[in-house]
């Protein structure tokens, strides 16, 4: 377990670095829209009233303002995370020891059992009221940075390559890979402590890593809940399941809004 997660550390700073460098070729990277309506409203003001003025001096007329995420970065970082996801996969099976037939044996892959689904998605149901009523909740208290947002960047809905990329990256290498991982890997390593100091410290990291702070709380019961049908069912396609279901619902929400 402690040769995944440092192999994870590794790849994960790579990974970013690779990000970074691609950045800095680009003049005007960008990979999230700026704010709301009225912020960007705001921005496209301040942009007139500045060539306004240069225009009326002679100086230097500004550059405009990036308010919308570029298509192309985009489809780049998500090109990325994909890669880092299939890596992920490979470390997990590096770090284990096993043959992928050994594997799929340790973590009940070779158990599918789809009529138990149902229960599946019930959850991921119960799971998103409670992430609606904590937003809520979140937004009542006037403190920002306990709002979850989005790890998915709204972006992603205006171009149908980049929302393709996207559907590859959270239907399919998300699942699989952080449940590889996180549920497989390390929860299953540490479950000599018991269930709940194994399910705390995996779902600690997996919350974690998402970088968002209004995240943590939220993340860390869903980590928490997969952790549990992980562990109560014995196979971990049930928590690829409902994975997979969690992050539909994420994309099918985006889409109806955008």
């Amino acid at each position: 377990m402690l040769i995944g997660a440092g192999a994870f550390v590794l790849m994960f700073f790579t990974i970013n670095a690779i990000v970074v460098a691609y950045a800095l070729t680009r003049d005007d990277f960008a990979t999230q829209d700026v704010g709301n309506a009225f912020e960007r409203a705001q921005a496209v003001s301040a942009y007139a009233v500045d060539r306004l003025d240069a225009a009326a001096t002679g100086a230097e007329l500004p550059r405009p303002p990036v308010i919308l995420a570029n298509q192309r970065d985009l489809q780049f970082s998500l090109l990325v995370t994909f890669l880092s996801q299939v890596v992920l996969v490979g470390i997990v099976l590096f770090a284990s020891r096993q043959t992928l037939r050994g594997w799929a044996r340790a973590v009940g892959l070779d158990r599918i059992h789809p009529e138990r689904w149902w229960l599946v998605i019930g959850l991921v149901v119960l799971v998103y009221s409670a992430l609606f009523a904590y937003s809520v909740a979140a937004a009542a208290t006037g403190i920002s940075w306990l709002e979850p947002n989005s790890t998915v960047p709204s972006g992603v809905s205006r171009d149908n390559l980049t929302l393709s990329i996207t559907a590859l990256a959270t239907l399919i290498g998300a699942p699989i890979s952080e449940e590889f991982f996180f549920r497989g890997l390390v929860f299953s390593g540490l479950l000599k402590w018991g269930f709940w100091p194994a399910a705390l410290v995996s779902g600690a990291a997996f919350s974690l890593v998402h970088f968002d702070p209004g995240s943590v709380i939220p993340f860390l019961g869903i980590a928490l809940v997969m952790t549990w049908v992980y562990w109560r069912r014995g196979s971990l396609w049930d928590s690829i399941a409902f994975h997979f279901a969690f992050n539909a619902t994420s994309i099918i929400l985006l889409l109806v809004t955008r």
